[in-house]
């Protein structure tokens, strides 16, 4: 099946009840001079480009820990810095079909567009949506700040990789109405760091219209650094790599793996790069407030309506955390004394910025782990200070900036809904992740078996969730059809959807221990 797009025709595969396109460019590739610039438009082709199979991932390293909730993560050999590549599937290509594009998590340094939906014809074979996903530059390949290191020399932000992103919305617009979508009804979705993207796009002024609904699991607006920890993170790089900062011939000479070293030392959360207390966050290349695309802290310009027109379903599992042992050694032994010592950590870099003091920080974090040993203890959960540790991760780097987002949306917006999901996996708690094959719709598969089991709630569930999708990709609104729950709508009276073994609206999910991140808050702006 061939197909003219902008840039040219592609070739695609047909399936048994769809089509298939994979691999097809977005962007020039990001090589050569171009390595750490804003991605450039496509170039045409001549001839018609097969696009039958996935286009190289971007470099990434095999995870230094292994968890079930990540397990899935394509890292093989087919690696290339030229990875700006997008896929779509569709069952009709004379159509105006809603448009459902998924920006896949990895924490900003893993992952590519094929995962979850190495089969996206699952989601499109009944015909309602056309399905994209994309590639997008990832850990130092794509937040690589240099614009300031090398006045100006290398002029890269930081963000290239969201830029990324965008410029694939951008093809979409361009270009879906081929492949029978509708480019005025285009949804996002995304996980983790996919969400976490999609709660920055929101923001940025380079996204505005190109979007129109979002799904954001497990994601929020909290990890965008200041440019000046981009800036110690690049400058930590060439140290490493003993450059001066002043020589961009040897910057750009660095090969992909050396850059792949630096990254892997940045994503083990025990090596002593991520543990330096010079910088205020843990040492991670991401997102930051670079005064040019993100010219503020999102939530800041989310606030002031920069997503006003955009309908956004958002949520996070109760366990994010689950099953994140095999990160901290030892920690099933801990008492609570070494668990708060550990939590100490992040917040000696947070009070060192801040100018609070390590007395007040400590009296923070006592506060959090008491909080959520009563919270566990009075719901007749493990309350010992491993779980009250993870509980506490898991809430600070989900719940709560899922919360905040929620909040900024709601300002402006009366289309924001909220889910909070304590639905049990097989594995017992639900954990990172837990709720994506319900609203990608693969509980089906054998990665969505794994995760969710295999029972009538199990479908029951999915086939509700179903319809609520359906409703949201068509109108914005999960409650356009009878036969779903009531989703009321996110305002100051903090109702959500509760997805457990059953489905009900609650207010002020987890209140108690909310109420608690409130105060500790006041001294702690979301950005670190």
């Amino acid at each position: 099946m061939i197909v003219k797009t902008k840039s040219g025709e592609i070739e695609g595969a047909k399936e048994d009840l769809y089509y298939s396109f994979k691999g097809i460019p977005h962007a020039e590739p990001p090589i050569g001079k171009n390595r750490w610039l804003a991605p450039k438009p496509i170039k045409p082709w001549s001839d018609v480009k097969s696009c039958k199979e996935f286009g190289s991932i971007c470099p990434q390293n095999e995870l230094v820990y292994e968890q079930e909730a990540t397990a899935d993560y394509e890292t093989g050999s087919n690696q290339s810095e030229d990875c700006l590549t997008l896929n779509v599937w569709t069952s009709e290509l004379d159509s105006n079909k809603p448009v459902l594009v998924w920006i896949h998590g990895g924490a900003y340094f893993l992952g590519s567009g094929a995962d979850c939906l190495s089969d996206s014809g699952d989601i499109c074979r009944d015909g309602k949506y056309v399905v994209v996903s994309m590639n997008y530059r990832l850990a130092c390949f794509g937040f690589l700040r240099l614009i300031d290191l090398t006045d100006g020399k290398i002029p890269s932000t930081g963000n290239e990789a969201l830029l990324d992103q965008v410029e694939a919305l951008k093809w979409i617009q361009a270009n879906i109405s081929s492949f029978g979508g509708d480019p005025n009804n285009v949804t996002l979705i995304g996980q983790s760091a996919g969400g976490h993207s999609i709660g920055t796009l929101l923001a940025m002024p380079d996204a505005k219209g190109l979007f129109h609904k979002a799904i954001v699991c497990d994601g929020g607006s909290e990890t965008i650094q200041p440019k000046e920890e981009a800036n110690r993170l690049a400058l930590k790089l060439l140290n490493e790599c003993n450059i001066d900062p002043s020589d961009v011939d040897a910057i750009n000479s660095l090969s992909t793996e050396d850059l792949k070293a630096f990254d892997a030392k940045m994503q083990d959360p025990n090596h002593p790069y991520t543990q330096d207390l010079d910088f205020a966050t843990q040492a991670h290349a991401k997102p930051c407030v670079d005064g040019i695309h993100i010219p503020d802290q999102p939530l800041n310009l989310i606030r002031a309506g920069s997503a006003k027109d955009v309908s956004v379903i958002l949520g996070t599992s109760d366990s994010e955390a689950f099953g994140y042992d095999e990160i901290y050694p030892g920690l099933r032994e801990w008492n609570v004394d070494q668990a708060i010592e550990f939590e100490m950590r992040d917040w000696l870099r947070k009070s060192k910025f801040l100018k609070i003091s390590e007395k007040s920080a400590r009296e923070d974090v006592k506060k959090l782990f008491d909080a959520y040993e009563v919270h566990l203890s009075s719901n007749e959960m493990d309350s010992s200070p491993a779980e009250c540790f993870l509980k506490i991760n898991g809430h600070k780097w989900f719940w709560v900036s899922t919360i905040r987002l929620a909040e900024a949306l709601s300002k402006n917006s009366k289309n924001v809904y909220n889910y909070n999901w304590t639905f049990p996996g097989p594995h017992g708690s639900p954990y990172h992740g837990s709720s994506l094959p319900f609203f990608l719709d693969y509980v089906d598969s054998e990665v969505g078996k794994q995760m969710c089991g295999e029972n009538e709630s199990v479908r029951k569930l999915s086939a509700i969730i179903n319809k609520i999708v359906d409703n949201f990709l068509t109108s914005g609104n999960p409650n356009k059809s009878d036969d779903v729950p009531v989703w009321p709508t996110y305002d100051d009276s903090m109702e959500s959807l509760l997805f457990a073994e059953t489905i009900e609206t609650i207010k002020d999910f987890n209140s108690s221990l909310r109420k608690t991140w409130d105060q500790v808050e006041e001294k702690i702006p979301g950005n670190l």
